[in-house]
């Protein structure tokens, strides 16, 4: 199997946890997914409408610098300014890709920025409009971070939402018994 097609399959899985929890949240499903390039995907949401869906994650750079991190410095997590100074570049970089011409739906897209090297619960504080405030002014019609740095633990995902206003904000894990 070629990396471009375990890739799509990497994200393929990310837009199926963030869909579940979504769907929780807003009572809104996708009913079918389209994998593509620019958007990474085609989504249809019950409703009929047809959403470009934008994957991608905020992770330290080079596995070096992950062990480093740590093994040296005893630092099982990216630091939160360097999460916050990926989310910024990270969204510029993406809207950027977005007014292009080949881009799908670029009125009617999501972002969805994935959190594998910090727990949302420890930077959720500090994403509002005072710390990133070019978030908001993009052209995305929703952003949201999807957190999976304890989903094999809890078998769930964390949301925190920047767009749209009516879900803004912070959405943990919901309960569940420890031993089932």
């Amino acid at each position: 199997m070629n990396q471009e097609k375990i890739k799509k399959k990497k994200e393929y899985k990310t837009l199926l946890y963030f869909s579940e929890a979504y769907e929780r949240i807003t009572g809104k499903e996708f009913v079918q997914i389209y994998p593509l390039e620019r958007p990474d995907f085609l989504c249809k949401k019950q409703n009929g409408k047809i959403v470009g869906v934008e994957l991608t994650q905020v992770r330290r750079g080079h596995p070096e610098t992950f062990d480093w991190d740590r093994i040296i410095d005893n630092r099982e997590h990216m630091k939160v300014d360097d999460a916050l100074e990926m989310i910024q570049q990270i969204v510029d970089e993406k809207e950027n890709k977005r007014k292009e011409a080949d881009w799908k739906c670029p009125d009617s897209s999501m972002l969805i920025i994935e959190f594998n090297d910090i727990p949302l619960d420890l930077i959720q504080k500090y994403l509002n409009r005072d710390m990133l405030p070019d978030i908001y002014q993009t052209g995305f019609c929703e952003i949201w971070i999807v957190d999976l740095t304890g989903f094999e633990a809890f078998g769930d995902v964390e949301l925190f939402c920047f767009r749209p206003e009516h879900y803004e904000g912070y959405y943990p894990r919901p309960f569940q018994k420890p031993y089932g």
